[in-house]
């Protein structure tokens, strides 16, 4: 291929700018209502929490615990059966009040009454000297033992990363470009020595480079000034903070290949373990949408009860998001916060019919194919539902998934090789280098009201399972 001819297809896509920026031009911004207020509020402990197996991906985990027991922070609740070093432990201090399983006997959720004492297991203490001299056995036997190897994860598949691998590089995701995600420069506030620290720690992991991912317009301190890590700038709309996005532009996955993914608020979970000696279970999250009461950035505990954190004013028909609207799940009222999830939403049910909706002119309508006058009028927040507006139907071969995704993939011909169970194909389209989040935009814009992203989740697992 000439050079004329990437240089070409390349602009399609993204363009670099002078001072080293990735701009990216395809996908869209959806501006919903409901944005959580810049402040971070300090709640108290909540009276239970959960752990969910269902969240760590790539493991197949067992218990260590049973009802009744006593825990601290940072006891062992689960193992992994074929990697028994990986360890999932608990955030807060109390009792094992239930153990929920579903069909199968499969495990759902381990419910933990805590005691508010936050007693703590400890481990070993590193100083900022003794962390720059560590080697890569060091740091991954000690984020074993301190249970946040978790938060590792790799591509391809996007699970819980292989601590026996040696990946090519680390990126660590700390921009977010989803609807009222969570600001990471006001996250990363004053945090700046903690982050450092984080990142020399998680440098020590691989011979490549350590690819700090932010947004153009960051101002955090933490993020523009850090040390000893390639610095990687991005504009434009969503998917623009995705971590597939980040990857191709900056070190494309080539087959046999692994690079390994953190959040920028795991980075500082990594350096409060090395220089406390205590599991950190500490997470920021914005709760947002229009459904909520109160909009703003809770500091809470992994696991907590959305009951605790949401305050709804006894309105009906909500549904409760841990996650954004594009790639959270449903959990309900009196569900939990997931183990990697730094937003709640809450936005209205769907379900009333509109009586001849179609005539309207819709100008209070939200649209992407221009179908109301909503289209011709200056952007504006707008309020959305869950409903999907339509019957779901065959799927029309058209360029509107291309649209919003912002790899240089064939994006409907990728989904046709997986709908046919076509592995091959699927690989050669470059499958490998994607997620589910990737196509979370496919998905909403979609007129045939398919869940793409679904679908090339299971073509992924289908890979993974035939090796």
């Amino acid at each position: 291929m000439s050079k004329m001819l990437l240089r070409t297809t390349a602009d399609i896509f993204f363009k670099r700018t002078p001072m080293g920026t990735f701009q990216i031009r395809k996908g869209l911004d959806i501006k919903l209502k409901g944005q959580a207020a810049k402040e971070i509020k300090t709640l108290p402990l909540s009276k239970t929490i959960a752990v969910a197996p269902c969240d760590y991906k790539g493991l197949k985990l067992r218990l260590s615990i049973k009802e009744g027991d006593a825990v601290k922070v940072g006891s062992q609740i689960f193992q992994d059966k074929f990697h028994p070093e990986i360890r999932i432990l608990s955030p807060v201090s109390g009792r094992v009040a239930m153990i929920i399983r579903g069909e199968k006997r499969a495990l759902l959720r381990v419910i933990i009454e805590t005691d508010g004492k936050q007693e703590q297991e400890s481990f070993k203490k590193f100083n900022e000297h003794e962390i720059l001299g560590l080697s890569q056995k060091d740091v991954t036997t000690y984020l074993l033992e301190g249970g946040l190897w978790p938060v590792i994860r790799q591509r391809p598949f996007s699970k819980i990363a292989n601590h026996r691998n040696h990946p090519k590089a680390v990126f660590i995701h700390a921009m977010n470009t989803e609807p009222l995600a969570l600001d990471v420069d006001v996250l990363l506030d004053k945090k700046e020595k903690e982050f450092q620290l984080g990142l020399d720690i998680l440098k020590h992991l691989t011979k490549g480079e350590v690819h700090l991912c932010i947004h153009a317009r960051a101002s955090a301190k933490a993020l523009t000034e850090a040390k000893r890590v390639q610095i990687q700038r991005f504009s434009g709309p969503h998917p623009a903070g995705n971590v597939s996005t980040h990857i191709q532009y900056v070190d494309p996955i080539n087959k046999g290949d692994v690079v390994w993914y953190v959040e920028a608020q795991d980075v500082l979970r990594v350096a409060s373990l090395f220089m406390n000696g205590a599991y950190a279970s500490e997470r920021v999250v914005a709760i947002t949408g229009e459904g909520a009461k109160n909009r703003y950035y809770a500091r809470t505990c992994l696991g907590a009860p959305l009951s605790a954190l949401v305050e709804d004013g006894g309105v009906n028909g909500l549904r409760y998001i841990s996650g954004s609207v594009l790639t959270g799940k449903d959990v309900g009222k009196e569900g939990f916060l997931g183990f990697y999830d730094s937003q709640v939403t809450v936005i209205p049910e769907g379900g009333k019919r509109e009586f001849l909706g179609w005539l309207s002119a819709g100008f209070n309508k939200f649209t992407v194919s221009k179908t109301f006058a909503s289209a011709f009028l200056p952007e504006r927040e707008v309020s959305l539902n869950t409903d999907k507006n339509g019957s779901d139907r065959a799927i029309v071969l058209n360029n509107i998934f291309d649209k919003y995704v912002a790899l240089d993939i064939m994006t409907f011909f990728l989904l046709r090789a997986v709908i046919s169970g076509d592995i091959e194909e699927a690989e050669k389209l470059g499958i490998l280098e994607c997620d589910e989040e990737d196509f979370a935009l496919c998905t909403f814009a979609c007129p045939s009201k398919t869940d793409v992203g679904e679908i090339m989740r299971s073509g992924l697992d289908l890979i993974e399972k035939e090796g």
